[in-house]
This record gives structure tokens, sequence and C-alpha cells, in this order.
């Protein structure tokens, strides 16, 4: 038997059929109307007592994509430099098969290499994840320092707020997991060697240099070797390349000795609470994210008989000053 239900209030069948054998319909419709009447009201009583989820308007929030950089300064005119034509030659290929995710350009000045990359971020709705500054040191010099195009960042140009101002339009684009890396020799170096020129000795001042910048990407990481950065083949495959040592002789004078017992060591430097710590050597991924090597590498014992066989070797006069 069917029965048409609404909060008890039970509608029978016979009761239809038996209107309509007697063909009363106007007690019929009568009977229907209060039906659906009480049904009606049981709706409405049924939605007032119901507390309803309230939805406040939001706007919708698109996730940022990460983008990886990698910026080759160029080698010197006329200067026989395979290893930076090697870098570029590698990143610009990555930057094709990884190009979602990875970006490599040779810089001209820091101005260009700004809006660069600020043109990239705005294009791909993103933000920086690596930034890798990959250029030479100079140890000759006495302070650390690299190079963006024709540009020198040191400990004192860092300070130059017209000078870095490129720096700061692009610190907007980081976060606090945006990491900057000084890809070149020396670049965090905290110690002091022999002058070339007295007797006396010059602070390399690498840690004013990650301050300096930590002071631009204030929520960022930065990292810096106090040694060589010897990105040989394998930079993009999460191995150990950045570390290692150079092979020519004046590397052996004696005025690199704090080059040799700092090997393979590099320094981070967290702009947010302005603290340092000691890092495994860092290197990147194939898409180009910062990996810290999971070793230490200057813990190796092969590693450390090496050091210590090269700095018995150092001798005086193998660097030529001029």
């Amino acid at each position: 038997m069917v029965t048409l239900i609404s909060k008890g209030y039970l509608c029978r069948v016979e009761k239809i059929k038996a209107s309509v054998v007697n063909q009363s319909f106007i007690p019929l419709a009568i009977y229907l109307f209060s039906c659906l009447n009480t049904m009606g009201q049981f709706r409405q009583n049924d939605i007032k007592s119901v507390d309803l989820p309230v939805f406040e308007h939001s706007p919708t929030i698109t996730e940022k994509k990460v983008l990886n950089f990698f910026i080759i300064s160029p080698p010197k005119k006329g200067k026989l430099d395979f290893g930076s034509r090697y870098n570029i030659i590698r990143g610009k290929f990555r930057s094709i098969t990884k190009r979602k995710n990875f970006v490599a350009f040779v810089a001209k000045d820091i101005q260009t290499v700004s809006t660069k990359v600020q043109n990239r971020l705005n294009n791909s709705n993103a933000i920086i994840g690596t930034l890798w500054f990959d250029s030479h040191g100079s140890y000759k010099k006495g302070y650390a320092v690299f190079l963006i195009g024709k540009d020198e960042v040191n400990y004192k140009s860092i300070k130059d707020s017209t000078f870095v101002k490129p720096l700061r339009a692009l610190a907007t684009y980081t976060d606090e997991n945006s990491k900057l890396v000084i890809g070149s020799c020396y670049g965090g170096a905290t110690f002091s060697r022999k002058s070339l020129y007295t007797k006396d000795s010059v602070r390399m001042n690498g840690d004013s240099l990650m301050m300096g910048l930590g002071k631009i990407f204030t929520q960022s990481s930065i990292y810096a070797c106090e040694s060589w950065v010897m990105t040989k083949p394998g930079l993009f495959m999460k191995k150990a390349s950045v570390a290692g040592h150079p092979t020519r002789k004046l590397y052996k004078d004696i005025v690199y000795r704090p080059a040799w017992e700092n090997m393979n060591r590099w320094n981070k430097y967290s702009a947010a609470n302005e603290s340092f710590c000691a890092v495994n050597p860092v290197t990147m991924d194939f898409h180009g994210n910062l990996v810290i090597y999971p070793a230490s590498y200057a813990e190796n014992d092969a590693v450390k008989n090496n050091i210590e066989k090269n700095l018995k070797k150092l001798k005086p006069g193998l660097l030529k000053v001029h």
C-alpha cells in the first residue's frame, strides 16, 4: 500500500479511491488541499529551525610558481676561460630542457639582470626559488667579491643604495624559502690572508658581503664558500660538484694557505634572524633547486690527505702580483 508521508501525517490512497468512486469531488479537493497545506507548513517550520552555515566571500588565492635562476658572468674578452664558457653552455641547455622551472642567461650588468629576472617572474606569475650568481672571485684584491656582468658586488658596494637598487627590486619577489648563492671563489671567506704588498694581513670580509645581501633580501638565506668553488661537471646532478681545488702551480703559493685550510667549507646566513652557520657544500638539482650535499666533503679522509699534501708543497713567489 502506497502512502504519502509528511512528518507523521498519512494520506491513504484508499480514501482517494473511495472519493472518486462516490464522485465526491468537493470533499476530495478539500482533503487534498488540507494535506498539501499541512506539508507546506511543516517544510517552512523545518527550514526556519535549521541553522544554515554562513559563507563569507573571500578572494581566490593564486599560488605562485617558483623559478630558479643561474646568472652567469661572461669571461673576459680574449681570455681562454673554459670554466665560464662551459657553465654558459650547460646553463643554457638546462634552461631549455627545464624551462618551466629554470632560467639561465649571461649577465650584462646588474640593471639588465634585474629587468630580465623581473620580466620572467611577472610573465610566469612566479617568485624566486634559487638565485645563483656564477662568477669568478679575486684573491689578489684581498676581499670577497662576485660579479654581475661588468658590475662588481663587494662588501662596500653592497652598502651603496643607488648601486643595489636593482637588487632591491628583485627582493620583492622573494620569501622565506628563497635562497641566494654567491657562486664565486672566496665569496664567503671570513679568514685573513697575508698582504701581497706588505707584511700586514688583510681580511676577506665575506661575512660582511653576505650580511649586506641579507639586508636587501631580508627573508632569504644567503650561501657562500670560504674557498674555491669548482663547478665541474655534475653541477645539476646533486653531487658535490662545487667541491674541489685548482691544480695550477700559482695556487701552491704560500699566500693561499688559508684557502687550502678552508677548502670546501660553505657558510649560510639567515637574514630573518641574522645568524651564521656552517653547511656542507651546496649544489643544484636538475631543476636548479639548491641542494645541500648530505655529507661533509671536507671530512672525507682522501680529501683531508690531499689538503695536507698540498699544504706541505706551498712555496713563496709562485703568485705573480702584477
